[in-house]
């Protein structure tokens, strides 16, 4: 994540949600959270890899919507 920040800048906004695998009884993978990174005008970058074992997050997707607010609404 950092590395794409140092790449294209900081976002507008952030928001991290959980994903269904989190509650899995004994999923122990690394797509139990993402966190979208929000760019005004732009569109958002989605990125993967929160797990039982820390962090290590990855892109996930990268949506271009030149109407994006750019904010957690």
């Amino acid at each position: 994540m950092k590395e794409v920040y140092d790449l294209i800048g900081v976002p507008t906004d952030t928001k991290t949600y959980s994903t269904g695998k989190a509650w899995i009884p004994f999923y122990f993978g690394r797509d139990m959270a993402r966190t979208e990174a929000l760019y005004k005008g732009e569109g958002k970058i989605t990125f993967t890899g929160v797990g039982v074992g820390g962090v290590a997050l990855k892109v996930y997707r990268i949506i271009y919507d030149p109407n994006e607010y750019g904010y957690v609404r």
